[in-house]
């Protein structure tokens, strides 16, 4: 059961699981557990601790710097050091523009699939590229999915203390019930990223944990750019790793050093 109430003025939402309370404040994306917060989220653990390389972020901020002072015309004088500052953190502010940029993308997307899910009809974006996901995954879920389950679920483990939010669970066509995460890709040959993998894991146990029974997973990646999609699914034969490998990520999450006096 879920409810909005006001709490300082900020609205909340309140779902009662598990014989507690989970509370949701989303413009600060919070979660409470029966008034405590909640320090550890499904995302912050599948996208920190999956052990991607330091060097993969920084490879790519450096080549995304980089094209942007390629294509950038280079002033030949300066009004000051002032100015001539203020060029350098435009150049160097690509990378955080970029990344605004794919989170806006995403939100546009996920937004419509949800109105499609409440049987609404959305309209397309303005924007072309955005326009391109929206298309391709409309038409994915309505060949594949049969009905709708859940929309943007509110989820909290008792056993692992931690909370997320499921972007949706639907029986396909095929009659099974998947868990169904939707992400938005630069480059659609790049490989599966851990993470995203460890997040579908962890929704479908939370699932299971309230007393769902879930046959599958299902992760639709798209490019941001062609509109292009790559939908895969992860069977039972698969879950038990990709589990095990989320809580070893928990686990690194929590784990704290005791260096003793030497």
């Amino acid at each position: 059961m879920s409810a909005t109430t006001k709490k300082s003025g900020i609205e909340m939402e309140q779902i009662s699981i598990h014989g507690g309370t989970l509370t949701y404040d989303d413009a600060r994306h919070r979660y409470e557990w029966n008034g405590v917060k909640i320090s550890l989220t499904v995302s912050a653990i599948c996208s920190t601790y999956y052990g991607v390389p330091f060097g993969v972020a920084a490879g790519w901020a450096a080549k995304t710097i980089r094209q942007k002072f390629v294509e950038s015309d280079i002033p030949t004088s300066w009004d000051g050091p002032d100015a001539k500052q203020a060029w350098a953190k435009e150049i160097c502010g690509e990378p955080n523009r970029q990344t605004r940029q794919a989170a806006s993308v995403g939100t546009q997307v996920h937004r419509y699939i949800e109105d499609m899910a409440n049987a609404l009809k959305p309209e397309l974006s303005d924007d072309k590229n955005v326009a391109k996901c929206q298309r391709s995954l409309a038409e994915w879920f309505n060949e594949n999915i049969d009905e709708v389950l859940h929309i943007e679920r509110r989820l909290y483990s008792p056993k692992w203390g931690i909370a997320g939010t499921v972007d949706m669970v639907a029986r396909l066509r095929n009659g099974r019930v998947h868990v169904i995460d939707w992400k938005g890709v630069t480059d659609l040959k790049s490989s599966l990223k851990p993470g995203h993998v460890g997040q579908l894991a962890a929704y479908r146990a939370m699932l299971e944990e309230a007393g769902e029974a879930i046959q599958g997973c299902t992760l639709v990646r798209f490019s941001r750019s062609s509109g292009a999609i790559d939908p895969v699914s992860f069977s039972d034969e698969d879950y038990a790793n990709d589990l095990d490998a989320f809580e070893a990520a928990l686990f690194l999450a929590r784990y704290q050093p005791r260096p003793q006096v030497f």
